[in-house]
């Protein structure tokens, strides 16, 4: 059984790749308002992962549920306003839990 730094890891990297897919599939002016907030997640996650594996943190399953309500969030959000609202949050969890 995969421990919980990867399980997170995944799930994290699902989110990202669904905020990645919604961005491809925005119309133009729905990308310029995601791109801020999916560039400043994509950095965030890099650093968190950085900083998980550097100091030995360990994910909790707190963590990894998170991260699937935060990607269960992206994909039943009906518009970009509630993309980019959950990308910040994942964003401010990722900087909050392990940068901090």
């Amino acid at each position: 059984m995969p421990d919980n730094n990867e399980l997170f890891f995944k799930q994290a990297s699902d989110l990202l790749s669904k905020i990645e897919i919604r961005y491809m599939q925005a119309d133009f002016d729905d990308q310029i308002t995601l791109k801020d907030e999916r560039d400043r997640a994509m950095t965030v996650f890099s650093q968190a992962r950085l900083a998980i594996m550097k100091q030995n943190i360990a994910c909790t399953d707190a963590d990894i549920e998170k991260m699937k309500q935060l990607r269960q969030k992206i994909d039943s959000s009906p518009d970009i306003v509630q993309v980019v609202v959950t990308v910040a949050s994942f964003a401010g969890f990722m900087r909050s839990r392990f940068l901090l």
